[in-house]
């Protein structure tokens, strides 16, 4: 029997707290992200570039954060939900194995309450397909 290790992980778009008390977390959501060493981790509240956040914090990455926190070896996969003034964020996922399609699903209420749904298939050991859905903010 073949174990799938499967992770999900609300980011919280890589920073702690709120106003001019907020830190940057996301390299240390990186080494977590590396820590769990799951074959496919799905992240909530992920962003792809946030300006503001961007001038405010001098060691935000460069990267969209998906991609960031992709562990070496790891396909990330991303779909914004929600467009903010400053930036935007979605859903990502983080897999070891080949990623053989993906889509994104708008599930939002309206436009104050933006979701989506992230629906990835994943070719696992070669054999099949594994069709997995995620929603999130």
């Amino acid at each position: 029997m073949t174990v799938l290790r499967v992770a999900t992980y609300n980011i919280h778009k890589g920073v702690q707290g709120i106003g001019p008390a907020r830190r940057l977390e996301i390299h240390n959501l990186g080494h977590a992200v590396e820590q769990l060493d799951a074959d496919i981790v799905c992240l909530q509240e992920v962003r792809k570039m946030h300006r503001r956040e961007a001038r405010y914090f001098a060691q935000w990455p460069e990267l969209p954060q998906a991609e960031f926190l992709a562990p070496e070896g790891y396909t990330a996969i991303y779909k914004t939900n929600a467009h903010t003034r400053h930036g935007e964020h979605g859903n990502a996922m983080l897999s070891r194995w080949p990623v053989v399609s993906h889509q994104q699903e708008d599930m939002s209420d309206h436009r104050f309450e933006q979701r989506g749904l992230l629906h990835s298939v994943v070719t696992v050991h070669g054999v099949g397909c594994m069709s997995s859905w995620f929603i999130w903010a």
